[in-house]
């Protein structure tokens, strides 16, 4: 059995940066995608430059903090502080529901824009490319099919193509209840919630499987994320499966390859 390790949303806040640095150097991550366009942005690229043989990839955000690209370019993005507007007023708003409204709301030419400046500015920021490319927060047509594009074209991997062409086992559902998808801050199912119960539950399955993906956001949680994302208690249990002692047993006695995108892109 091959595994992947990803966690997202690295730059987001100064806590969900040192809370990831703890799973690359202490736990099983083999994956990080960067937000290159956080105030935070600059202070996480440092610990990229350190650590140049890790699988650091670019997260594309168009649903949290200033965009990167001339404002004016990417009016439809957007709000009067050149800020992205929120997630959950995206889904909110009627348009959404239809693939027509989506793609009113999201020109394509404007999302490809912003994805070529967060590339960008990744290289200005770590001095490499990434090894590969994460949508994030809301997918929809023209969003996936800039990425699709953009990675065909600087011969990048688009993580969700790549994790279906090898038939990855997502070991759980990260949009399983109604205030995940409906952008709602539930403090109780955050604190309820144990992905690392949930994989020592399904660890005698999943050996079974060739490829296994596990995702999340592992974290530390501070005062600045709650300003930016409903996902964030569940951040710190993110972090505790990567780090937990009876995972990195298991992978060693059930004898798992702890893999990357790198590895399977080269």
């Amino acid at each position: 059995m091959k595994l992947l390790v990803q966690a997202d949303d690295f730059g987001f806040t100064k806590g969900t940066t040192y809370g990831t640095v703890e799973g690359i150097d202490h736990g099983i991550l083999t994956c990080s995608g960067l937000f290159t366009n956080m105030p935070t942005s600059e202070f996480a690229a440092g610990f990229i430059r350190e650590r140049p043989d890790f699988c650091f990839g670019l997260d594309f955000n168009i649903t949290n903090g200033p965009c990167v690209s001339n404002p004016r370019n990417v009016s439809h993005l957007v709000d009067e502080t050149s800020e992205f507007i929120r997630s959950g007023n995206r889904i909110h708003d009627p348009r959404f529901a239809s693939e027509e409204g989506r793609r009113e709301m999201f020109p394509y030419d404007e999302v490809y824009c912003e994805l070529e400046a967060q590339y960008e500015k990744f290289i200005e920021l770590t001095g490499r490319r990434p090894k590969y490319i994460q949508s994030h927060s809301l997918s929809h047509e023209n969003y996936v099919a800039a990425i699709r594009n953009f990675t065909e074209e600087k011969k990048l991997p688009y993580a969700m193509d790549v994790l279906e062409r090898y038939g990855f086992e997502f070991y759980v559902d990260y949009h399983d209840n109604e205030a995940t998808m409906k952008k709602i801050f539930d403090p109780v199912a955050q604190i309820n919630r144990s992905p690392l119960k949930m994989l020592l539950e399904r660890r005698e399955s999943l050996v079974k499987c060739d490829y296994v993906f596990i995702g999340g956001h592992a974290g530390y949680v501070d005062a600045e994320l709650m300003k930016w994302s409903t996902c964030s208690i569940e951040r710190c249990k993110d972090l505790e499966l990567v780090l937990s002692g009876e995972v990195r047993k298991w992978i060693e006695e059930e004898e798992i390859e702890l893999i990357s995108y790198d590895d399977l892109e080269r």
